[in-house]
């Protein structure tokens, strides 16, 4: 088998990997609040081995350690094309803590402050700190329209707006933002989010839906996850089987060169 066919067999090897981390990643946040899954998008890539601006890893993978450079052949291989995220609602449970926040709307994000800025979650799982500020499971200060929320009292209630009253008084309200672009979104761990361009600004979310006393739980559906893993499995499998069966065929040209 000519190296084209070799290198298009492996790049498929190393999609698949790929593709395998982000389920094995899925499944292992199937019980994080407000997580939202990886989805990998595959792309067949066509690459001439010399003239071409190397973009990715695998056309520099294509152009120097499998082809030699003076080929001019074209080169077919696979790639993630990109980690995608699912923002589809995940189901909306009862905690009965009055602390816990779920947002009914979508495209709709917590605002909470980071040492590294202003970073946005589907996590409601929130808390009070020794100051009584509103904070998530992780310290950061929930960001509020009006500035910080301070909740000094006995009674805490949330109105589907978010806005927040203590004791019977309203003392500001919890800070919901939107993008026009969520897909380009980065994931930075622990369910927080932060745009990547300048395109992609936040901006206050009109015609807030939020439940108290509930959390959104991730939207990953595990039975479909591992339909995926085992799919993944058996195309990795036949792909080293057939890759086996290419290094047979070229050891024996080559025996049969020698004779």
């Amino acid at each position: 088998m000519n190296p084209q066919g070799i290198y298009t067999m492996v790049s498929q090897g190393r999609a698949l990997e790929r593709q395998m981390e982000a389920i094995s990643n899925n499944l292992a946040n199937v019980d994080t609040v407000g997580y939202k899954q990886d989805q990998p998008t595959f792309s067949s890539i066509f690459a001439q081995s010399m003239g071409v601006a190397q973009e990715s890893e695998e056309e520099v993978f294509s152009h120097h350690d499998h082809l030699a450079p003076y080929t001019g052949v074209g080169n077919h291989f696979v790639e993630i094309d990109d980690m995608g995220k699912n923002f589809s609602q995940g189901r909306v449970v009862q905690t009965g803590n009055d602390l816990d926040f779920a947002l009914v709307n979508r495209d709709g994000f917590f605002s909470v402050e980071t040492p590294q800025g202003e970073r946005y979650t589907r996590a409601g799982t929130f808390r009070l700190n020794t100051d009584n500020r509103l904070i998530s499971t992780e310290g950061f200060q929930v960001n509020g329209r009006e500035g910080p929320l301070v909740l000094s009292g006995n009674t805490i209630e949330v109105s589907e707006d978010g806005s927040v009253i203590v004791d019977g008084e309203r003392v500001g309200g919890i800070k919901v933002v939107t993008f026009p672009y969520p897909e380009r979104l980065q994931k930075l761990g622990n369910s927080l989010f932060a745009p990547v361009d300048e395109e992609n600004t936040p901006r206050i979310l009109e015609n807030v839906q939020m439940v108290q006393g509930s959390v959104e739980t991730s939207n990953v559906d595990p039975v479909r996850e591992m339909v995926q893993m085992i799919q993944a499995n058996r195309a990795y499998t036949s792909m080293q089987r057939a890759l086996a069966a290419a290094d047979e065929m070229n050891q024996g040209a080559i025996s049969l060169a020698q004779v």
